[in-house]
């Protein structure tokens, strides 16, 4: 398995496809300016090169910038409140803690020298200004390099021109003078588009002409040479002339520079066929890219039917009307910001927007509705790709569904499997009630699996105020808002959500909205210590999932189940439910998520179990698939268990650098590091300790330090790196009589030697007095003992792994123990 799907990384700079041409002078400025300025903003009219110059300006400055330089594209983004979201995305940081996503941005930029580019403000030129006042606060090393067609008005703003190319003025032997960018441009693209085409003596005051005639914007000129494959240099210019003629009257003088452009992209629009205009105008309602599976499901109707899509597709990107991007999943489409805001003019105009963006909506509540389907199928990793760069049109039909007015009645969907066979075809039905919540439900998987749960919060929580009516979809999204608060963090404000949604499952007999909503609720319980009951409940759950036939429920059950009963010390029940829920699983071998936290957790339970080797093997495997889908949370939990590892066979360097790795995947994804569980911070300060007693503070300061500088990538391959037997020369420890209990009887040991009874031991570990008789009688078993003061003897036998303090207890060295 690929340890990651291939693709380019959020916020990577593109590479670019065609020659640049020219900017040198606006690079020069832009190069001396960021070098003294932290905000810059490049400021002109629209298909001007913003966007071009500024992405060559960053390639060539990135070895100036040690944290590394980030795109964050905003055209496609028309809400706000997601600015923060989409620049934390754009930096590869999940949305795993509850915390603003400003305030995580801005703690992640403290210290580091990055340049940001923020890419197409004008529409959001206000929550930008905010945006980067706050962030140029925060980061006292950040430079920020905007593109915009206004000025962000920020103090400390450098705004920096960026003109149409330049163009010789008509005088005589102009013609035969160096070749200014625009017709340098010209050429170039001319080139691509028109075999053998060459600029010398005999066009060249036709091409000078053409860019003079475009005012030398690049867009302009780029449309107009798409045309040179039907019509040659002194037609395109006598069309043209006709075209700016019309536009200002019949008379010859010079129209604005804003006209000039719109007026070669009307000339474009008016030398496309039917057909072409149409699929122009419908298409300017998608955000980013699209495919032609999702421009016929959106566009064909009797008016363009579908088999002509696609050769209206290709002649709009022949006139570079509609640009092709190839990705590892195959080819994708999208328009420029300009194009496509005249194509949603003319879609306006043509009284078509409204039954348009149905379409859209409804195309995308399809894709969700088929995602939630094959979500935990071998489907799993091309559909999230794939979501991934859909995500500005979810966004996009979200926004439309929880904005516009609701039709129909309310969507009957319950539970993680979606009832139906599958995805049905858009047609051009209304939108449905309760769209906005079965979207929004629909994509639990994505918005979990990406790091993405505060924009899913976001989206559940304007779905559930635009449609308060009972039914299974409300009930679902009131369980999933409590469950990713809980992964967030914000444990014991979620309960009132739980008793909603148990109210309505009654109300309304949603058997499987009562299963989960019954998992939840005792999901919660554990995660606040209150354990009583628990188990009970997950049996009782589990039983109505049988019922229900619900498989995935089965799969997903069996390790957050599993997880609870290890915090009861229940290792063997919980690793059955994980063993379970893999084999539950192996009709889809190719699934990564669900599989990968089965492992992860059963590893838990063979580590506490004391089978290290297998717990190892469980681990690693879990690593191959939270690597391949980009879980941060997920790598640092395996980053941990794969440190315990290396702390057994005294690999002391390599305990620090892995957990240097997952403190800063932790510091990224949530607010408190490894679920906030106690056994899990005992069993990562046990290893720490060791390790910090083999290097002292600073040699393990120094490779903890290492490990938080690797990349996510970088942090995979090293975990994965096999660990040997072979020791490095660290200090020699004793083994002693402790060694065949398991980690946690060492912990119960070490508490008994300290004088605390069985019930106050419970109390600090959070479980049941009588798992804690248990654990005492399996010591005295395994060692041979008849009573607690030989126990309690030994804390002076110094045992391999010193016993686990709990946090906020003094810190104890292995003499000690």
């Amino acid at each position: 398995m690929s340890p990651h799907p291939a693709r380019r990384a959020a916020g990577e700079l593109p590479a670019e496809t065609t020659n640049f041409i020219g900017r040198r002078r606006e690079l020069a400025q832009l190069a001396d300016v960021l070098g003294r300025a932290r905000l810059v903003t490049l400021h002109g009219p629209g298909g001007v090169g913003k966007t071009r110059t500024a992405i060559r300006a960053a390639h060539q400055a990135k070895e100036g910038f040690p944290g590394g330089v980030h795109l964050v594209p905003l055209s496609a983004l028309a809400d706000p409140e997601l600015l923060a979201n989409t620049v934390a995305t754009a930096l590869d940081l999940p949305e795993q803690s509850a915390r603003p996503a400003i305030e995580i941005v801005a703690d992640h930029l403290e210290d580091k020298e990055v340049l940001l580019i923020l890419d197409t403000c004008e529409h959001l030129v206000d929550a930008c200004a905010l945006l980067c006042d706050e962030l140029l606060r925060a980061a006292p090393k950040l430079r920020i390099l905007a593109t915009s067609r206004q000025p962000l008005d920020v103090p400390g703003e450098h705004v920096l021109p960026v003109p149409p190319m330049e163009v010789p003025d008509e005088l005589p032997g102009a013609a035969q003078s160096e070749p200014s960018d625009a017709v340098l441009l010209f050429a170039d693209r001319a080139v691509a588009a028109v075999p053998g085409f060459a600029l010398g003596d005999d066009n060249r005051a036709d091409v000078l002409a053409l860019c003079r005639r475009l005012d030398g914007i690049p867009l302009a000129i780029e449309l107009a040479v798409s045309r040179l494959r039907v019509l040659s240099l002194d037609e395109m210019l006598a069309r043209l002339d006709h075209r700016f003629r019309t536009l200002n009257g019949g008379r010859r003088t010079s129209v604005p520079r804003h006209q000039t452009l719109r007026t070669a992209i009307a000339w474009s629009h008016d030398l496309s066929t039917e057909p072409e205009r149409v699929l122009w105008a419908r298409l300017a309602v998608f955000a980013g890219e699209l495919t032609l599976k999702s421009a016929e499901a959106v566009c064909a109707d009797e008016e363009l039917p579908v088999e002509e899509v696609l050769e209206s597709l290709i002649g709009l990107v022949e006139k570079s009307v509609v640009l092709r991007v190839e990705t590892p999943d195959g080819t994708r489409y999208r328009m420029l910001d300009t194009i496509r805001e005249f194509g949603l003019e003319q879609l306006a105009e043509a009284g078509d927007e409204e039954r348009t963006r149905q379409r859209h909506l409804a195309h995308f509540l399809d894709t969700a509705r088929e995602f939630d389907l094959l979500w935990t199928t071998d489907a799993q990793l091309p559909l999230l790709r794939n979501l991934v760069r859909d995500k500005a049109n979810l966004r996009t039909a979200l926004e439309y569904c929880t904005a516009a007015p609701a039709q129909g009645s309310p969507v009957p969907v319950s539970g993680p499997v979606p009832s139906g066979a599958g995805p049905e075809g858009s047609g051009d039905a209304p939108v449905p009630g309760g769209a906005g919540l079965e979207m929004a439900t629909a994509l639990w998987g994505f918005w979990h699996c990406t790091g993405l749960l505060t924009e899913g919060r976001y989206w559940l929580r304007r779905a559930l105020d635009r449609y308060p009516e009972d039914s299974p979809a409300r009930v679902r999204a009131l369980w999933l808002t409590s469950w990713y608060m809980d992964i967030q963090g914000e444990r014991g404000n979620n309960e009132g959500l739980l008793r909603e949604a148990e109210g309505i499952a009654d109300r309304i007999g949603d058997d499987s909205g009562r299963a989960w909503t019954l998992s939840f609720q005792a999901h919660r319980r554990y995660f606040t210590g209150d354990l009583e009951g628990c188990a009970d409940d997950f049996d009782q759950v589990r039983a109505q999932l049988m019922a229900l036939g619900d498989e995935r429920g089965l799969i997903m059950i069996g390790f957050y189940a599993g997880f609870m009963l290890f915090m009861e010390d229940n290792l063997d029940k919980g690793i059955a439910w994980c063993d379970d829920s893999l084999s539950r699983n192996e009709v889809h071998p190719a699934e990564s998520w669900s599989r990968s936290w089965a492992l992860w957790v059963k590893s838990v339970g063979l580590w506490l179990q004391g089978n290290a080797e297998a717990s190892v093997e469980c681990v690693r495997e879990a690593m191959r698939h939270k690597a391949a889908l980009r879980d941060v949370m997920g790598v640092a939990h395996c980053l941990e268990g794969l440190a315990w590892y290396a702390a057994t066979l005294r690999h002391f360097e390599r305990v620090a650098v892995l957990q240097g790795a997952a403190d800063a995947l932790w510091r990224r994804a949530v607010k408190e590091a490894r679920f906030g569980v106690p056994f899990l911070h005992d069993l990562h300060d046990t290893a720490a300790r060791e390790a910090r007693a083999a290097l002292g503070a600073d040699g393990y300061h120094a490779s903890h330090t290492e490990g938080g500088l690797l990349t996510l990538d970088a942090a995979v391959e090293a975990a994965l790196a096999q660990d040997t037997a072979t020791a490095p020369e660290v200090p020699s420890q004793r083994s002693g009589p402790a060694d065949g209990l398991t980690p946690r009887e060492r912990q119960v040991a070490a508490l008994v030697s300290e004088g605390l009874t069985n019930r106050e031991i419970a109390g600090k570990l959070v479980v049941s007095k009588r798992t804690v008789d248990s654990h005492v009688e399996h010591i005295l078993t395994k060692l041979g003992f008849t009573s607690r003061s030989q126990i309690a003897a030994l804390h002076g036998a110094a045992p391999r792994s010193a016993p686990v303090p709990q946090r906020g207890e003094p810190h104890r060295g292995p003499s000690e123990v």
